[in-house]
């Protein structure tokens, strides 16, 4: 049973699944690689990516009935792009947390300096929320070791993507994320499935790479019982 907790199956709404036949079909997909749980996290992007809640919500109540039939637990959440308005959008639930909880899932820009990445961090965690840092592996600034700890230090959870662990952005992002793990630093991977596929659903492949190269106890951790504290912290 694996819980994938970054996923872009709502149809329409992002750059996601372009159609009502595709979610269906990821869903599919997932519940085949033995995904259970998963969490819905359309973009919200100011000025690129900005669906009415009125239109999420009702395409999550379709997905989420659909997926039940299929045997997977859908919820809703969001990944957030780090912008000024952050802190205000949360406190007055403009758009979802992680399930409604205090989990955020934020987004950053590959050019982002670390500065502005732990300032971030730094302001939702003193306002009570619990940062998810989205693909971490993909920010330029924070390819070091001592930028992850210094992060997860601060209080920030830290989530790798299936096909970077895998290998499909690269050998030098592959290594980096095995490094990762080795060194005990990351608390989640996820597909941050888009489409059927550039970007498909690769959890359950990636968790039998992970098992060979970690072992069981690790994949349990990771895909199972760090996102479970999600729907506890509810």
């Amino acid at each position: 049973m694996l819980v994938d907790i970054h996923c872009h199956i709502l149809p329409g709404v992002d750059d996601g699944a372009t159609d009502m036949e595709t979610s269906k079909a990821m869903i599919r997909e997932a519940y085949k690689q033995g995904v259970r749980y998963m969490i819905a996290t359309p973009h919200y992007r100011p000025e690129m990516f900005e669906p009415s809640m009125s239109k999420v919500i009702s395409v999550y109540r379709k997905m989420r009935t659909y997926a039940a039939e299929i045997g997977i637990g859908l919820r809703l959440g969001c990944e957030y792009y780090r912008n000024d308005q952050i802190i205000y959008h949360l406190d007055n639930k403009l758009r979802p947390t992680m399930l409604g909880g205090k989990y955020v899932l934020t987004e950053f820009s590959t050019n982002d300096s670390f500065i502005t990445i732990r300032n971030y961090i730094y302001e939702l965690i003193v306002r009570g929320y619990h940062p998810i840092i989205a693909h971490v592996e993909r920010y330029f600034c924070c390819q070091e070791l001592e930028k992850i700890l210094e992060l997860r230090t601060l209080g920030a959870k830290i989530q790798v993507n299936a096909d970077a662990v895998l290998g499909y952005e690269g050998h030098k992002i592959k290594k980096f994320c095995a490094t990762l793990m080795k060194n005990d630093l990351v608390d989640f991977i996820a597909s941050d499935a888009h489409n059927l596929s550039t970007r498909k659903m690769n959890l359950g492949k990636c968790a039998s790479h992970v098992e060979k190269k970690m072992g069981q106890d690790y994949v349990e951790k990771i895909f199972v019982e760090n996102p479970r504290r999600i729907w506890k912290s509810r």
